[in-house]
Formats: structure tokens, sequence, C-alpha cells
């Protein structure tokens, strides 16, 4: 008998124990992806009120989550686990553009300059554009090649030269976008003053960001320029992005979530036409190898599309964020962690259709959408994104880019050093 009641005793401690350290459930987890909810409407809704801490822990199997919204208005049309933390695979060269453009705007960089490739940029796992070490390549292809064939080693190249050139340049452009916030910080909480775990919440964040400038060392490594990256991500409104790497190559601390995607794609179609439409090139020619959009099925059977990038990794699954335009409607599809390249595309034309078809009240199209109609804070249908501010001066514009570039003349085969120096691009493991 006391056998008995010892067992019951010790399977009694047990499910306490459990029931006191079990993780909250899905529906419990709040997170607050700068969303305007029903009542937040009718007041000025300050940024950045994210709470890192609720969201869910990637999976061993490539997690899922989606978004779609109005890029004009933010409505959001649809969504699914948006609190779902998610590998962005090659997704990740949308910001490694985006720091790349900031450069070209300001006047520092410019599309015929070259850039030197180095031994670890050569290195790079496929997808790649078989660089080698000591190539010059202008930036113009290196943005082609990370944008069509989503090449690692010019993703690298771009993130060496700019770190080691405009590393500097860019940590003060970024420390003065802090400023700016800061400013725009006092005035929204004159209009709408904050409770004090958001005013220390908001604090915490601007912290964050000024130890991530002082961290940066212009040394003209990937990794310092991933510093850069994740600076910029907290400037756009991503607060639960991290990036480690400008390619999107495999690393376990590299997330983020399909909300804060939607900041860094809204951030890209707001930019000049000449920066954005590189996103609908089709084919780049580069030393005779037709290095074909990962993207091209999208681009050229979806009414109105026009960009922007796919991502694959083994661990985070297929990636994509998509764009279309139809009328005076744009709308923006980001769809994460898909199993096959075709679930990937028919879920994200799903998507647009559905989203295109909607007119009026906005009703949900997702059969996998959050169930929060109780929690003003979660990101839900029929909320509306709060943008970023996009600060750029806007003094430089490059050539508006051709979608389809006219074959050129081989460089040639003295230039380079032996065909067994030069790998040959291996089936897509990354795109």
């Amino acid at each position: 008998m006391r056998k008995v009641i010892a067992w019951v005793g010790l399977a009694f401690a047990a499910v306490t124990i459990a029931a006191w350290s079990a993780p909250d459930t899905v529906d419990a987890r709040v997170t607050r992806h700068t969303a305007r909810s029903g009542h937040h409407r009718t007041h000025h809704h300050r940024r950045h009120r994210h709470h890192r801490r609720h969201l869910l822990a990637v999976s061993a199997n490539a997690p899922t989550a989606e978004i779609v919204f109005d890029a004009d208005s933010g409505r959001v049309m649809a969504i699914a686990n948006a609190d779902q933390r998610v590998y962005p695979a090659s997704l990740t060269k949308m910001m490694t553009l985006y720091l790349t453009f900031r450069a070209l705007q300001e006047g520092w960089l410019h599309l015929n300059d070259t850039m030197e490739v180095s031994a670890y940029a050569a290195a790079a796992s496929p997808t790649k554009l078989g660089l080698y070490p000591g190539q010059l390549v202008t930036v113009d292809d290196l943005i082609r090649g990370s944008v069509t064939e989503s090449a690692n080693d010019a993703a690298r190249t771009l993130a060496e030269n700019l770190d080691a050139r405009y590393g500097r340049n860019l940590q003060q452009l970024l420390r003065n976008d802090i400023a700016a916030a800061q400013v725009e910080d006092e005035a929204d909480a004159v209009a709408d003053p904050p409770t004090v775990e958001e005013a220390s919440d908001r604090a915490g964040e601007i912290n964050e960001m000024h130890a991530l400038a002082a961290s940066v060392t212009a040394d003209g490594s990937e990794a310092d320029f991933a510093r850069l990256m994740t600076l910029q991500a907290r400037l756009l409104g991503m607060a639960d992005t991290v990036y480690r790497n400008a390619s999107g190559l495999p690393d376990m601390e590299q997330v983020t979530t399909a909300p804060d995607y939607a900041m860094l794609a809204y951030a890209l179609v707001h930019m000049p036409v000449e920066y954005y439409s590189y996103f609908s090139v089709q084919h780049f020619d580069f030393n005779g190898a037709d290095h074909r959009n990962h993207n091209l099925r999208f681009l050229t059977g979806y009414d109105g599309a026009d960009g922007i990038k796919t991502g694959y990794t083994q661990s985070g699954g297929f990636n994509v964020v998509d764009s279309a335009h139809r009328g005076d409607r744009r709308l923006i599809a980001i769809v994460m962690g898909r199993r096959s390249v075709a679930t990937r595309e028919a879920d994200v034309r799903d998507l647009l259709d559905s989203a295109f078809a909607q007119t009026g009240t906005v009703v949900a199209v997702s059969s996998n959408l959050n169930n929060n109609d109780n929690n003003d804070d979660v990101l839900a249908v029929g909320d509306t994104l709060e943008f970023p501010t996009l600060r750029t001066t806007g003094r430089i514009l490059p050539q508006l880019p051709d979608l389809v570039r006219p074959e050129v003349t081989v460089t040639p085969a003295a230039a380079h050093p032996p065909a067994t120096a030069r790998p040959a691009p291996a089936p897509s493991a990354l795109r």
C-alpha cells in the first residue's frame, strides 16, 4: 500500500512539474508585428512593438508561414503562422541587395565599379556564377547574378567589398537613421503617449540598434556586413530577424518571420524603379553562360508579376517573395517552408489570386489562418501593416536595367585560370 501511495505521489509531482514547465500554447503567444488592429486606427500607432520571446522556435522540419498584403495600404489579406521563426535561405539576398541599392543611391557606389572576388567568396557553395579568386566583376553583374542565379559567390563578393569600402559610410548612414527614428518616436509620444512597458521595450530596441552600430568594424568580412544587415532590418521594423551571412547559406542563427519579410519587401518595391526592376531580370548572360531567373515561371506566367526572389535550403524548405501589380493595386505574397517548388508556386499563385479577387471587406483566404480574433496585438487578416519610414537622399539613380540582356562577347580564355580552377555551376542546392 505504501508503494502505491509513493508511486501516486511521484506521478502527481511529475505532472505538476510538466504543467509548470510546458511552454505557452500557440494561441497564448503574443507577437506585435507592427500592425494596427481595429481600435488602433483611430490613433497614431507606434512602430516597433515586438516581443521576440513569444516566437515559436524553428522546428526540425521546415516550418511554414505565409502572408499576403496590399503594398500601398498595408492591408493584410491572408496570414498564417505569423509568430513562426523560419530560415530565410536565399531571401537573405534581398537585404544584401537593399544595402547595395542604398550605397548606389548615396553615390558612393556605381554600377560599373568593379569588385574583386576573394578566395572565400569563390569557395561559396552552389548555386553560384563560378567566380574565381582575383576576378574583377562589375557591381551590375553581381546584382544580376544575385537576382537570377541566386549566386552565393556574387552575394559574398558584394558583402565583402561593400563592408571594406563603405562599411563606415553605411554605419554612419544607419546611425543617422536611428537618430531620425528617435525624433519620430518623440513626436509619436506627444500624440499618443506610450505605456511604461511600451516605452521600456522601445528603449531596449534603440539600445540594441546602437550596440549593433557600435559593433561594426568595416573589416571587409561577410560577418561584419551581416551586422549591418541586421541593423538595417531593425530600422525597417524587422525585430525578429537575425542575419549571419549575406547569401542565405545555412546558419541555425539566421532566422526571420513572414511579417518581417513583408517590411523588407515593402522597402524594395518602393525603391525607385531603376533599382526594383532588377528583380524582373529574366536572363543574365555571364561569360557565355545563360543564367535563368529561378523565379522565371512566375515572372512570365502570372498576370502583373514583376519580382521578387526565391530561396531554398533543406532545413528551410522552399521560400518565395512575389509581387504582382494590376491596375492601381500591388499585392505581395510571402510563402515559406514549402516542400517543393511546385507547391511553393501553386500556393503563392492561389494566395495572390484570392487576394486580387477580394473587394470591399477583407475575408480570410487561407485555410491555415491564426485564430487570434480576441487578441488585438496579434497580426491577423484585416489588420494594417505599419510600414517603415524609408530614408534615403535619393541623389543618384543608375540606368534602368533592361529585362533581357543581349548576348555579350565571352571574355577571352587567356583572361581566366584553367577550367579546373573554376567550378562549373552545380545543380541548385540553394535557390
